[in-house]
């Protein structure tokens, strides 16, 4: 019997170790004076359909596009001298700017060389601009954050009284919704209804900062960057937690990005960086 149980334990934590399997695989290396210039280095990424990424950095005003093997395909001048804020590829595969000031909204269109350019008059707007699924859904019914401007950080200044921080599972085309310490399903297809139980998941490493980039319902996982230069896999109903800290140069804290594409399989950031070149992956769950 004793033999027995001692089995049983060595075989269990191998099994629930295996569900929380989040691998990595280094892509390509890239020069950082070519992409990036001098200076701080804080970038935006998004990836389109076919794996092909954008990538940008407040040290240049261009978008620099590279196919899935690191070669520049294609750059784009950005309309504005600040930071970009915001950037994802809309469901027509089209780059969706937005400027740091949140005063317009860019959208390129690649194959066309156009640039359209989008009044941005409330945080509702973006996500209407990206998909079908927000565009038809009543996007003010869903609670908000309300911002006070006094306390705000210069990092996550806003023009705006309220956030939303919603993502989109394009598998069940349900909203969800990060927010302090949990994460929430938006119940409905068109508006904001009364929650389930079911519909809230917990966590003390969540807030209205993180960025969702992968959601399982059924086995109730999560991937997400909460902003403070780690990525997180979650298993809420195994109550199981595994942290993959972002790279630094010299010590130093540096902005990272993680992405998607409308597939949502896998998941784009920086593994490494040191002077002259950072390394481009994948997360995949195994």
């Amino acid at each position: 019997m004793l033999i027995r149980l001692f089995f049983l334990g060595l075989i269990f934590p191998i099994s629930a170790a295996a569900r929380i399997e989040l691998v990595k695989e280094d892509l390509f290396k890239i020069n950082i004076s070519r992409i990036i210039g001098e200076g701080h280095f804080n970038f935006k990424i998004a990836v389109d359909a076919d794996e092909n990424i954008a990538i940008a950095s407040c040290n240049k005003n261009i978008v620099y596009y590279l196919s899935k093997t690191g070669t520049i395909i294609d750059s784009l001048v950005v309309p504005f001298e600040s930071c970009i804020r915001n950037m994802e590829f809309d469901e027509y595969d089209h780059l969706l700017i937005m400027d740091n000031d949140e005063r317009f909204i860019y959208r390129h269109h690649r194959k066309k060389n156009k640039v359209e350019k989008i009044n941005y008059t409330k945080p509702e707007d973006w996500y209407k601009e990206l998909n079908h699924y927000y565009k038809h859904f009543e996007i003010s019914s869903i609670p908000t954050f309300y911002v006070n401007k006094e306390y705000l950080q210069d990092a996550y200044y806003t023009r705006f009284n309220y956030s939303y921080n919603l993502w989109l599972n394009y598998n069940d085309g349900f909203i969800y919704q990060s927010a302090y310490n949990f994460i929430r399903k938006i119940g409905n297809h068109k508006t904001y209804v009364a929650l389930k139980k079911t519909d809230l998941w917990f966590s003390e490493r969540l807030s209205n900062k993180c960025k969702l980039l992968f959601i399982d319902r059924d086995k109730e996982v999560a991937v997400y960057f909460n902003r403070s230069l780690s990525l997180f896999y979650e298993d809420f109903k195994s109550n199981i937690v595994k942290e993959y800290p972002c790279p630094s140069r010299n010590n130093e804290g540096i902005q990272f990005d993680f992405s998607t594409n409308i597939q949502q399989k896998k998941i784009w950031g920086i593994s490494a960086i040191d002077d002259y070149t950072f390394t481009l992956a994948i997360w995949q769950i195994r």
